[in-house]
């Protein structure tokens, strides 16, 4: 009795080659609309940002090369430097206590309870709403006779000029902003938080550690992966805002409240010098970038589970 042994043959291999071959065209098929889509509406319109950041470009007229001359009046120019201060300030006094409070609020609701499914879902709700409503809003309750004044009324406080005092306009969109974006980071955070080991919790307190220090030596540690993504979002969030100051504010009093995206919006279509709002944009986009580059070093290396 002979044995015979059938190997694959070329046509085999062929067959293979081709279905592989098919399965490529199919999802490259897929992915053309979405590939078109970011090359039109993303990489076309950064690449003629960036080339219109080197030439001086009025809407009216034609893009004339200036190379870094943009760049140069940045320097001396006090209108951005204002808006770059303001920037960092509203960015920093946004950020911490939005993300302090999520956390706050995330640990307990984290924990099975009873109303723990609804609270998250009510904490979720000013960040479901539209920006702009959510601005008309606030505007009313910093009214002269809004809820403001109204509640620091009860304390002995008389009304006080939210919007329009140069020392108080920049704090009232810190505090919507940070209405606005706690309930999403409390959603982050709490995710996270329930994707953390339990047996870990469950030893460290075996041992006799207290809340604080399971919070600060462990807690901590495992979240940080989330609360890097929090924290990037957060910061390029803030970086980026720009519907707050404009409706609340126009930028004002007195430049108080000129976030940068304000101020690139004014220069370009307000006073029409397209090429030196590109500028603006482009720093802003490589401090954006660096700022991300800092805090993924600072925070990476965290396991969150």
């Amino acid at each position: 009795m002979t044995l015979t042994v059938r190997l694959p043959g070329p046509a085999t291999t062929v067959s293979g080659r081709g279905q592989r071959w098919a399965e490529a065209r199919a999802g490259s098929l897929l992915a053309l609309p979405a590939a078109v889509y970011f090359l039109v509406f993303w990489v076309v319109p950064f690449a003629g940002a960036v080339w219109l950041s080197f030439t001086d470009y009025e809407l009216a007229g034609v893009p004339a090369w200036t190379g870094l001359d943009n760049y140069h009046r940045l320097l001396g120019d006090p209108g951005f430097w204002n808006s770059a201060r303001v920037t960092a300030l509203y960015t920093v006094a946004s950020v911490v206590p939005s993300i302090v409070l999520a956390l706050a609020i995330a640990v307990p609701l984290s924990r099975p309870g009873r109303l723990n499914g609804v609270l998250r879902a009510l904490v979720m709700i000013p960040a479901a709403m539209p920006l702009v409503a959510t601005s008309m809003v606030w505007s009313a309750i910093f009214a002269d006779e809004g809820l403001a004044n109204t509640l620091i009324g009860l304390v002995g406080i008389g009304p006080q000029p939210w919007l329009t005092d140069e020392r108080l306009a920049l704090w009232a969109l810190v505090i919507m902003t940070t209405w606005k974006h706690l309930g999403l980071f409390v959603i982050i955070l709490t995710a996270g938080l329930q994707g953390l080991p339990s047996g870990v919790f469950e030893a460290a307190a075996i041992d006799g550690a207290g809340p604080l220090r399971i919070f600060a030596r462990i807690t901590l540690p495992l979240l940080r992966r989330t609360l890097l993504f929090v924290l990037v979002i957060a910061v390029i969030g803030a970086m980026q805002s720009f519907v707050p100051a404009f409706l609340l504010t126009k930028g004002g009093p007195a430049g108080a409240t000129e976030v940068l995206p304000l101020y690139l919006w004014a220069t370009g279509f307000g006073f029409e010098r397209m090429g030196y709002a590109s500028a603006i944009a482009m720093v802003l986009l490589v401090a954006m970038l660096a700022l991300s580059l800092v805090q993924f070093g600072v925070l990476r290396g965290g396991d969150d589970g």
